[in-house]
């Protein structure tokens, strides 16, 4: 067999007795570029680690440690070892072919080309990155709007829907609630009695109006809302569309923004930690790792979806994790150097991009070459990935503990007043600025945004490299006017134009702009979809790669556990909650 130095003849195909090619064209032999060395291959680890802060590291770990300490902690490391081997077999096919994971999948069969651009799609279409950087950029800027709110009976909400009520009033009347935002003084209570003395529900409404009172003066079941948080979102979608689309080429747009990102976020994240983490909160968290199994009670009120979203995401959760082989072709590592990259079709010049991959003969330099590039890979993104997202997490939510908890692991005196969606973030804000000023506040506040801005630009990015990968791989291979870079732009934003729907339906139904809501639904559904291509890439790098570049024993039944692993959370996220919602009468 021909060596590295003397590449095989251009139209020589790698026989299916090596690589079943099914569905899609053959592999076409080259030979293994020369590896590099781990430093200079840093780069795309860093993007996943970008994708993950947001979600779970900003939000879901830290609302989990306020809600039940480091009761689930153990978890979370867990999970995010998990994502780092499973990742790994994500970048083994892609270096050893060029191609994405999610082709290699197609080769297998071609359902899951529909299936995994579904995947893809759904999960990722609830913009709860977007209001939640939009929800910090309003606290920082506008500050909070307290609301408070009470149950009423609902012939009461019907006799006031016939009113003129001042527009703090909020009526809900699915749920027979009425709330009063921003605000609230006596004399605004008063006025508002005397208008609905007409009432035949008077004596009742009254009691609410009181009960709303009471508990703006004493900051009582409050939920602090964030002025124009929908409008910001999709201003933030829009901005990040416009960065990724004037890029000369978007893989180093997006680099070198995460790079400078993730780094003010890990600065911010080391400050914040020595002056806010409590010796104590240590100690708890240790705890909490070694109390394997231990699982949240009923009255944390956490449901089995969080905890199956905060999985998914200690790390960068669902397809995101696929992404890795997207941005590798297009940083040229292995075989995705002979790939091409994705260009703007505004500002750079187009590349031609291979739509089959290619591999190497087994001979002695090829096979060097490629445990060169094995070794550099798996430091990459041991350092890059797993250290960078377990650290974020590490300090985010030693923070969040030692704001919210005493020594003797109780609850503060009011914290529980932060208890609903991402009042804790606001909580912590106030605390921090309560005990050390305005400074360190607007530093926590600016970190926030910042992280969820990070996740709003990586997801984004990556939804459409996948998308567009995809559909061009199994659906217009031979379409020369849909080039991967035109795909890409359309994708992208066409998920701004579904995001931005989104968030301006909330006017309609505010659900729909809550951050934490909306991270939720998009976590649990990208758990299940790690459980599913688990176990298809487990079988596509057991089954289908030539035994001398395949899974080794031990990682196989480090995937085995990660089949698992997101099993067993997403079944019982199917059987607690999502069944009983869909069979409910």
């Amino acid at each position: 067999m021909s060596s590295a130095t003397d590449a095989p003849e251009q139209d020589q195909l790698v026989p299916d007795e090596l690589i079943p090619h099914k569905n899609l064209p053959p592999l076409i032999y080259r030979a293994m570029p020369e590896a590099l060395p781990w430093r200079k291959m840093i780069g795309p680890s860093i993007l996943l680690a970008g994708l993950s802060l947001g979600s779970g590291e900003f939000i879901l770990w830290p609302y989990i440690t306020f809600k039940s300490g480091f009761v689930f902690f153990w978890a979370c490391l867990l999970g995010v070892i998990t994502q780092y081997f499973v990742n790994m077999e994500i970048e083994r096919y892609t270096l050893v072919t060029g191609e994405s994971a999610i082709t290699g999948f197609c080769r297998l069969s071609k359902q899951w080309a529909w299936i995994m651009l579904l995947m893809n799609i759904i999960p990722w279409a609830w913009p709860g990155w977007a209001t939640g950087a939009g929800s910090m950029i309003s606290w920082t800027v506008f500050g909070p709007e307290p609301t408070a709110t009470v149950e009423l009976e609902a012939k009461s909400i019907a006799s006031l829907e016939s009113m003129t009520l001042p527009a703090q009033v909020l009526l809900n009347t699915s749920e027979n609630k009425i709330s009063w935002k921003g605000e609230m003084t006596a004399a605004q209570a008063d006025v508002l009695k005397t208008e609905i003395q007409s009432s035949p529900q008077a004596t009742q409404i009254t009691a609410a109006i009181d009960s709303l009172l009471n508990h703006h003066q004493e900051g009582i079941n409050l939920s602090y809302s964030a002025r124009y948080n929908e409008i910001l979102g999709i201003l933030g979608l829009f901005v990040v569309g416009i960065v990724l689309t004037a890029g000369p080429v978007v893989y180093n747009t997006v680099e070198k923004i995460q790079f400078v990102l993730v780094g003010i976020v890990f600065v911010c994240a080391i400050l914040l930690g020595f002056y806010l983490i409590k010796p104590y909160a240590v100690e708890a968290m240790f705890t909490g790792l070694l109390n394997i199994g231990e699982m949240p009670d009923a009255a944390t009120g956490l449901g089995t979806m969080t905890l199956l979203g905060a999985l998914a995401f200690a790390g960068a959760g669902g397809t995101m994790n696929l992404s890795q082989s997207n941005f590798i072709m297009d940083k040229g590592y292995g075989m995705g150097k002979y790939i091409g990259r994705i260009t703007s079709p505004l500002t750079g010049q187009e590349e031609p991009i291979s739509q089959t991959g290619y591999h190497f003969p087994h001979d002695a330099e090829n096979m060097a070459r490629w445990r060169g590039w094995w070794r550099g890979a798996n430091m990459e993104h041991f350092l890059s990935f797993f250290l960078t997202c377990f650290g974020c997490i590490l300090l985010l939510t030693l923070i969040a503990y030692s704001m919210f908890y005493t020594a003797d692991g109780e609850l503060v005196a009011g914290a529980d007043r932060y208890g609903s969606g991402m009042n804790f973030i606001w909580g912590q804000a106030s605390i921090i600025e309560a005990q050390f000023g305005r400074f360190p506040q607007y530093i926590f506040m600016l970190m926030g945004a910042i992280i969820l801005l990070t996740t709003e630009l990586g997801v984004l990015d990556a939804t459409a490299r996948i998308s567009a990968d995809i559909v061009k791989v199994n659906y217009l291979r031979n379409n020369d006017r849909f080039t991967p870079s035109r795909l890409y732009f359309l994708f992208l934003w066409g998920e701004i134009l579904l995001g931005s729907a989104i968030l301006l339906y909330s006017r309609i139904d505010p659900t729909f702009k809550q951050p934490l809501v909306l991270l939720t639904i998009s976590a649990a559904s990208n758990g299940g979809v790690m459980f599913l291509y688990s176990i298809v890439l487990l079988y596509l790098n057991s089954k289908i790669l030539p035994r001398s570049i395949s899974i080794t024993p031990l990682r196989f039944i480090i995937m085995i556990w990660a089949c698992a692993f997101f099993g067993y959370f997403t079944l019982q996220a199917i059987q607690i909650e999502i069944w009983p919602f869909l069979t409910r009468g």
